[in-house]
């Protein structure tokens, strides 16, 4: 309750910064001033920007170079607890505790530089956000450069104690900024990237195409349930496809236009080279979506280039193999156990709370389930990846349910909040076997009926290993009572 507490005060104080719109004045002033010395460079100046953004990189530097800073003042303000400890003998460490504060306060400008550059595209409460985040880091800057002052007057102490209250401010410096990122999404990849259209699609007349003027279209991800948009330009006589939601923060690349080579996306200036959608210009880092695309019958054709590590099926749907074999299906075997799991919870719900034989049930239920996420992990899932997209949320449900079932397993059965958490978890359960029902065991059925069948054996056979061999269900009742409540 009261990590919640902290945690609500937090997102008060902040609700309190991006609604103080009387930051606006000083940011903009501020963000003028930091633009000024850039525009003075002339052409130079995007080629600046595009270092400090990080786009050489792939990846905002801001985050990168920020570590450095922070890492060699924490190591720094240990030192200073160990030189302070030992006071007879403390110079080696009190030497290397200055090294590396001062370390710390020369890496921190270019830190600051980075994250400068950044805040001069955001806006509204995002900005005021950033500007509390620059003066906190600003300020906890000045308090480690006084403190490099104190010590070089021999000022030890004073020192010490003036960069633990810098430490202090950096931490909530880097809330702010863990802020902007987890909750803002400021510097996170805004691109749509569904694996839509999987095969060549026609979307678009080639005749009502004009040179460099970017067109949009919409296709649908059956994935997302949602329309993506993609952005077609004719440049030089060739058709190019890239996403059309910038990566950066989202803007409308088909409202941009066409500069040497490359499409500019209206609202920051972040330029996609059009062949390849690589950034060429900041502050987007992230490279644009990018569609194959062929012209036929006077028709523009695009189809989804998949990327390194997508999981988009693209497999051909394999012939059915002789359905005379006998033993049931992986799909059948599973669905079978899946309503073994719904009828232990139905009996657990419908027995007494004090009754003991509540807790052997659970001990039951545990077990098979995480039994079931096994033999789903090791042979099914496995199996199925090539033909279901399903595959990483089904290994993320597993993960959801094994934390929900250790809560469950560690409450007293006959208390109302075992029931709660019991139906919590029954819910969950539940929704992941219907997904898969109607999902993925579907979609297995592009395995063909021979293989769906020898993995129905596979994972029959593991489950019995499982529940015979002594050494698994020693495991599984040291776990479970270790779990449970004393």
């Amino acid at each position: 309750m009261r990590e919640h507490r902290l945690a609500a005060a937090a997102d008060r104080t902040i609700a309190q910064v991006e609604g103080a719109a009387a930051l606006d004045h000083v940011g903009y002033r501020i963000g003028n001033a930091v633009a000024l010395p850039q525009r003075l460079t002339g052409r130079h100046a995007q080629s600046i920007r595009n270092a400090l953004h990080g786009n050489w990189l792939g990846h905002p530097l801001h985050p990168l170079l920020v570590t450095i800073p922070i890492g060699a003042w924490t190591v720094s303000l240990a030192l200073d607890l160990l030189g302070a400890l030992r006071r007879s003998n403390g110079t080696r460490f009190d030497q290397a505790a200055d090294l590396n504060l001062q370390a710390g306060c020369l890496t921190a400008v270019g830190a600051a530089l980075a994250g400068m550059i950044d805040w001069q595209h955001t806006h509204g409460r995002d900005r005021r956000v950033g500007l509390v985040h620059a003066l906190v880091n600003t300020a906890s800057l000045g308090l480690f450069a006084t403190s490099v002052r104190r010590r070089r007057q021999g000022r030890r102490q004073e020192g010490r104690l003036t960069s633990a209250l810098a430490w202090l401010l950096t931490l909530t410096g880097a809330y702010l900024g863990g802020h902007l990122v987890y909750r803002g999404r400021i510097g996170v990849d805004h691109a749509d990237r569904g694996s839509e259209p999987r095969h060549f699609l026609p979307v678009f007349p080639l005749a009502d195409l004009e040179e460099d003027r970017p067109r949009r279209v919409e296709v649908w991800d059956e994935h997302a349930r949602a329309a993506v948009g993609v952005v077609l330009v004719l440049h030089r006589g060739q058709v190019h496809a890239l996403g059309a939601r910038c990566a950066h923060m989202g803007g409308p690349l088909d409202k941009g236009w066409v500069l040497e080579g490359g499409l500019v996306c209206p609202w920051h200036g972040s330029r996609f080279c059009l062949s390849s959608g690589h950034p060429l210009d900041g502050p987007a880092t992230a490279p644009q979506p990018r569609y194959e695309v062929r012209l036929r019958a006077g028709m523009v054709e695009i189809r989804r280039l998949p990327q390194p590590g997508d999981e988009t099926v693209t497999v051909p749907v394999q012939q059915e193999a002789d359905t005379g074999r006998r033993g049931e299906k992986a799909d059948q075997f599973l669905f079978r156990h899946h309503e073994l799991l719904r009828y232990t919870f139905t009996q657990i719900l419908a027995t007494p709370r004090h009754d003991p034989e509540r807790r052997l049930l659970m001990r039951v239920l545990a077990g098979e389930l995480e039994m079931h996420e096994q033999i789903e992990d090791e042979i099914f899932y496995p199996a199925v990846q090539p033909v279901s997209e399903k595959v990483p949320i089904a290994h993320a449900e597993h993960h959801q349910l094994a934390d929900m079932l250790a809560v469950v397993v560690g409450l007293d059965t006959s208390s109302t909040v075992f029931d709660e958490h019991l139906q919590a978890l029954y819910q969950a359960v539940d929704h992941h076997a219907r997904s898969e029902e109607t999902s993925m065991f579907v979609e297995a059925q592009r395995l063909g009926e021979e293989r769906l069948r020898e993995l129905g054996a596979l994972l029959e056979r593991r489950l019995l290993e499982l529940r015979a061999s002594r050494l698994q269900r020693a495991r599984r009742a040291l776990k479970i009572r270790a779990l449970e409540p004393v």
